[in-house]
This record gives structure tokens, C-alpha cells and sequence, in this order.
């Protein structure tokens, strides 16, 4: 006698499964058609599936993010920008150095040269024509061939030579006590509010715009030549720096620029959303040797010194976080300067003219400043005087939201 034939697993499976349809296409006593229906009916129900999921996944990785405008402004706190003040040029100071270093006199040349290593412009012009390494034992006895850092510590002010009074909505306050020592890759700077100084907890001047204090004011006196950049707290100066958030101090020179500021907002559900989907990093995801937090200026600059390390086998002097060994000889230097274009231009991916692509992201927390219109005229007073002030306060501000998280990719 025969065993009966045993249905193989897949068929039970058809015939039990709570799926609805499978069990049409393998019953018995059905007809072909009706196989042959259900079989096309579940195969498009799969396809269809397969592509909404797809859709979803897809828009998660790439669409979990939204912009949106707040106008909810009425109880809001506007932080006023970072201020950050950078020497430019102190020919009394590198008068003295060099002469109690070469002796009075001496070729001044050197102070052309003292000048450019202190005041860095990205290029170092003068100084290879006097002391470069084409010169040989022609070459000025007195010129450095390294250790360029020692000219900066004995030529720049300190800040109690640089500021004379700070005043916020017309109180003054301890310029020095809150403008902290920054390092950059154009020297020593002073600045305020900003993330990014020396000390590990820097202390910070409270600056808030509200409904009841009004749009803000800062009113500073300058002592010397500088450049004052207008930042976010987490921003640096440095080469690529726009023109517009620079301005040029001297004495004789009083200064207003009126700005607006427009702050980004981020949900709390933003930061466990992956960098690769916001597009953006926040302060603490700093994968950056250079600044202890993270911005776009300072993934710049760490982008900058990686391609020195890379095409001179060194790195400036001033380039902040770089072990003396590191530094550059004059060689170095004319190797800089040979590689400017593509060491401190930056471009984009897409360009096909010379630059450096560094692919930085955004910071997560940036706040875009407009300016409104800028104010430049004389007075008789031996130093410089600048007015930063608010136009008005903000009445809009950006809002990065989660609109596709993990739970809204399994919900689907």
C-alpha cells in the first residue's frame, strides 16, 4: 500500500499562511485562471511593497529634515555675534624687536620680513626675496631660517595695548577681562563670546536682545591697526573669511555697521538624526584637531593644514595646535608659496580652477548676518572707534525639524 504523497513545505506554507490569495494559487480542484490570477494579484501586492518601502527608506536617508520659518518671536533671546579683533600691522613694536634683536641699525629689510611672518596674508613675498633659500650665503647673517613663532610672542600688542573702553548699551565693561586670547591661522586674535579661545571655560559676556532691552549695542575704542570680524560664536577667523564680515580699524576712523541676524533652531530630535542625513555637525561632534568645537571655518582650517602637512611636509607657524617640530623652515615657506592656489583658495568639488576641496559641512547651530549699511568717516581722536549695532530685532529665525525619524521608518 501506498504512503500518501506529502506536500512539500513551501506548498503548507502557501495553503496555511494568513496571507490573503496565497491559498488560491496552490488548493486543489482550482482552475488554471484562477491560479494564474492570484499569482499575478500577489506578485504586484509584493512589487508595490518592495517600492513603498524603498520610497521610504529612500526618503529617510535623504529627506528627514526639514526647514521651516519661525515667527514666533515675541519671547525670544538674540544672542549678539561674536567680535573678534585681529592686529594687522604694528610697525612700532617690530622696530623695536628688531633692533634689540640685529642691532641698531641694521638692514631694514628684516622688518619687511618680521612683518610678514607675524601679519600673515598667505604669502610670503618679502620675506623669501630677502632671506629665501635661492639667496645662499648671500643671505642676510641675521635672517631665521626658523622658529618664525618667536617674532609673534615679542611683536603683537597684548590686549590691555589694543582696547581702550568696551561698552554694551552704553555700559563699559572689562574689555580684557571677556576679549580672550584666540589662536588662529592668522596670528593671535582677542575675541568675544566665542567657543573657540584658549581656555578650556571661557567666561562670557552676556549680550541678549530681547522685546525689553531692545536691539543691542556694542561700542568699542581700538588702539593700533586691526581687522574686527563679526562672527557666530562657534566661527574663526581665517583666510577664506568673507569680506563682508571683516572690517578695517586705524586710528582716526569711526566706524558703524548695522546688521541683522537670523539664529537657526534645532528640535532636540535633530541630534540623533545621523550626520550624513541633517548635513550639518554639531559642536561637540568634533572630528577636528585644530579648535575644540566644531564649525565650518574650523573644519576649513583643519582642511588647510592637512593639505600643507601634505604638499610641504610641513605646516605654518601659525596655524593653531601645531607642534613646533611641524613648523616650516624658509624652504617651507616657499613651498607655501608656491602651492598658494591650492593650499588657501577654497573651491568647490565641481570646480576646474585651482583651489583646495574640503568638502566641510555646515555647523548645526550658524546664524546668518545681513548687513544692513556700513558708516566709515574721520575724527580727530588718536584711536579707532567702531559702533556695532543691532538694526532691529529678529522677527524669523530657521527650524531644523525631524519630519522622518526611526519610529516614523518603522510606522511605515
Amino acid at each position: 500500500m501506498k504512503k500518501p504523497k506529502r506536500a512539500s513545505i513551501f506548498k503548507n506554507f502557501i495553503l496555511n499562511t494568513s496571507f490573503h490569495g496565497y491559498r488560491f494559487i496552490a488548493e486543489e480542484g482550482r482552475h488554471w485562471t484562477e491560479r494564474l490570477f492570484w499569482f499575478v494579484c500577489v506578485t504586484l501586492s509584493w512589487i508595490a511593497a518592495s517600492l513603498l518601502i524603498l520610497s521610504a527608506y529612500d526618503d529617510f536617508l535623504h529627506n528627514a529634515i526639514s526647514f521651516v520659518v519661525d515667527t514666533n518671536f515675541l519671547d525670544w533671546d538674540t544672542n549678539f555675534p561674536s567680535i573678534v579683533i585681529c592686529e594687522t600691522n604694528n610697525d612700532e613694536n617690530i622696530a623695536n624687536v628688531t633692533d634689540r634683536i640685529f642691532g641698531d641699525p641694521h638692514d631694514y629689510n628684516l622688518d619687511e620680513f618680521v612683518k610678514e611672518l607675524v601679519f600673515y596674508k598667505g604669502l610670503n613675498l618679502y620675506s623669501l626675496q630677502v632671506c629665501g633659500p635661492q639667496l645662499g650665503d648671500s643671505r642676510d647673517k641675521n635672517c631665521f631660517v626658523k622658529n618664525f613663532s618667536f617674532y609673534q610672542h615679542e611683536v603683537k600688542s597684548a590686549c590691555s595695548d589694543i582696547f581702550r573702553d568696551c561698552k554694551w548699551n552704553s555700559v563699559s565693561f572689562d574689555c580684557c577681562a571677556y576679549f580672550r586670547e584666540i589662536d588662529t591661522e592668522l596670528g593671535k586674535c582677542f575675541a568675544l563670546n566665542s567657543m573657540q579661545v584658549r581656555e578650556k571655560n571661557p567666561v562670557f559676556y552676556k549680550m541678549i536682545s530681547n522685546k525689553v532691552t531692545g536691539p543691542g549695542k556694542l561700542v568699542l575704542e581700538i588702539n593700533g591697526i586691526v581687522n574686527l570680524y563679526t562672527l557666530g560664536p562657534l566661527e574663526i577667523p581665517s583666510l577664506s573669511t568673507l569680506a563682508k564680515d571683516i572690517i578695517e580699524l586705524a586710528p582716526h576712523v569711526h566706524f558703524k555697521r548695522f546688521f541683522a541676524i537670523k539664529e537657526i533652531h534645532n528640535q532636540p530630535e535633530v541630534q540623533y538624526v545621523s550626520v550624513e542625513q541633517r548635513k550639518c555637525r554639531f559642536p561637540m561632534e568634533n572630528d577636528l584637531d585644530v579648535y575644540p568645537h566644531y564649525s565650518y571655518s574650523a573644519c576649513c582650517a583643519q582642511c588647510r593644514k592637512q593639505a600643507q602637512l601634505q604638499m610641504c611636509r610641513c605646516i605654518h607657524h601659525l596655524m593653531p595646535n601645531t607642534a613646533a617640530e611641524y613648523h616650516c623652515n624658509l624652504d617651507g615657506l616657499d613651498c607655501l608659496n608656491r602651492h598658494y592656489s591650492e593650499i588657501s583658495i577654497l573651491k568647490a568639488s565641481w570646480s576646474k580652477r585651482e583651489g583646495l576641496v574640503c568638502g566641510c559641512l555646515p555647523s548645526c547651530n550658524e546664524i546668518e548676518l545681513a548687513l544692513i549699511r556700513d558708516d566709515k568717516r574721520g575724527m580727530d581722536e588718536d584711536f579707532a572707534m567702531v559702533e556695532l549695532i543691532l538694526e532691529r530685532l529678529p522677527t524669523e529665525r530657521f527650524k531644523r525639524n525631524v519630519v522622518r525619524g526611526k519610529l516614523d521608518l518603522v510606522g511605515k
